[in-house]
């Protein structure tokens, strides 16, 4: 064979090569894909306007859904360790299966369940449909049939999470006594998810683990601590600290925040504490270069640590029942004084906000290492980025926000990441070794 004709098939040879490549190509999809399904769902968390703790539930299962079919691909398994039962009846053909393909139309199809915006979603499965379109028919059908399928399977899983009896439970009554939480202004909601304790955890052994030391014993007498503690916040309030200002407005996430204008009243929508923290994971995942299974593994870690940190702090918010600084300090030290930012509609002890900044920074720092960063998560709502100088001092800082903005005690701050970081750390070992 001369050299021209010995050229002409290997140039042949090539076209086939890549033909063939891109119509049996069967490896996962870009991790990237992954991180705009997130941000697609950060979106509806803001359109759908959830709580902190609805929002933590929203999150959760699609992310756990997502990283169990990954493993799947591994022959793994977190779900058949979390419910004996899960196996049961579930026989399934992987030949042919894409993992990562079944991973986001389970992902879709647990997501789709539980928002209300289900066209959004929708939107999130055409998507799916049309990145898959160049890998051969029998892949595509056969992974968006697993990933159907395992997806229901979670959705028969998360029916007996008693999300049902949490939403229809009796609502919360007021104790009549001094120490305790009641409605705060500017608008003075009812009690945020009082039975939220009472939802399914996922990874945690009881209410039990992780609560909270009881807070300062109540006092109105000058001399005590807790009138102390209270007349810091009230100091801190009066300082009008510019820095300290914008530390609070950066970790507000308050998801639907009232503003009065005369005799207009409007509300602006935001990420909650569970989305702000979420978007963290996303941008360690793409610093990291991290690929689609663990970027998956990253996601459902942060969001299970997140939604039992929360079921663990509503449990001490509800049994504590502690009274809120703007409601101490306008009885005993100020009447007109206000916080810098609004006072969320539940009891004080633990902050919500440190629980998941501890427990979602901990599991981040089992991942990536407590290394600097930026933190560009509310430019979108017009706030400049912030960097810092390890995944601790941010968590540090989400936390003293709250003194800052004026609706906690420092000592719920304290407590609340120490709650987290053990929440945190419990996760991560949990999930490490369900995953072997």
């Amino acid at each position: 064979m001369n050299c021209y004709m010995r050229n002409q098939w290997v140039l042949l040879l090539g076209f086939i090569f890549i033909f063939s490549n891109c119509n049996q190509d069967k490896g996962n999809l870009d991790a990237s894909f992954l991180h705009h399904f997130t941000n697609k769902m950060l979106e509806i968390s803001m359109e759908d306007i959830y709580s902190p703790p609805v929002a933590s539930r929203v999150f959760v299962y699609p992310n756990l859904v997502c990283y169990e079919v990954m493993l799947n691909a591994q022959g793994k398994s977190i779900m058949n360790q979390l419910d004996s039962s899960w196996n049961k009846g579930l026989t399934l053909d992987t030949t042919n299966v894409n993992y990562s393909i079944a991973a986001i139309q389970a992902y879709c199809v647990v997501a789709k369940k539980l928002v209300f915006s289900e066209f959004m979603v929708d939107s999130m499965m055409t998507e799916l449909k049309i990145k898959i379109s160049k890998y051969p028919t029998k892949v595509q059908k056969k992974s968006l049939d697993f990933g159907d399928v395992v997806g229901t399977k979670m959705i028969d899983w998360i029916k007996k999470d008693n999300y049902a009896y949490v939403k229809s439970a009796s609502q919360y009554t007021m104790p009549q006594t001094d120490s305790t939480w009641i409605i705060t202004p500017p608008n003075f909601d009812k009690a945020l998810e009082p039975n939220w304790k009472s939802l399914r955890f996922i990874l945690l052994d009881s209410l039990r683990q992780f609560y909270p030391p009881r807070p300062p014993v109540f006092s109105t007498i000058k001399e005590s601590e807790f009138y102390n503690e209270a007349l810091k916040v009230y100091q801190e309030g009066i300082k009008q600290d510019e820095e300290h200002h914008s530390i609070a407005k950066f970790w507000d996430c308050n998801p639907n925040e009232y503003f009065t204008s005369g005799h207009n009243t409007y509300f602006t929508h935001r990420l909650s504490p569970a989305g702000h923290w979420l978007n963290i994971a996303k941008e360690r995942c793409l610093e990291g270069k991290l690929d689609f299974y663990n970027s998956s593994k990253v996601y459902a870690s942060v969001s299970i640590a997140i939604f039992d940190g929360i079921i663990s702090c509503w449990n001490a918010k509800f049994t504590e029942q502690l009274v809120r600084p703007i409601t101490y300090i306008n009885r005993n030290i100020d009447l007109k004084w206000t916080p810098f930012i609004q006072t969320p509609p539940f009891p004080e002890y633990t902050s919500g906000h440190s629980v998941i900044s501890g427990a979602s920074s901990t599991v981040l720092i089992h991942y990536f290492g407590d290394k600097a960063f930026t933190d560009s998560t509310e430019v979108q709502f017009g706030i400049e980025p912030r960097t810092f100088n390890s995944l601790t001092e941010a968590a540090d800082q989400a936390s003293i926000s709250r003194f800052y903005g004026g609706i906690h005690y420092l000592f719920g701050l304290s407590e609340g990441l120490k709650q987290g970081r053990s929440i945190g750390k419990h996760s991560v070992d949990r999930l490490e070794l369900l995953s072997k």
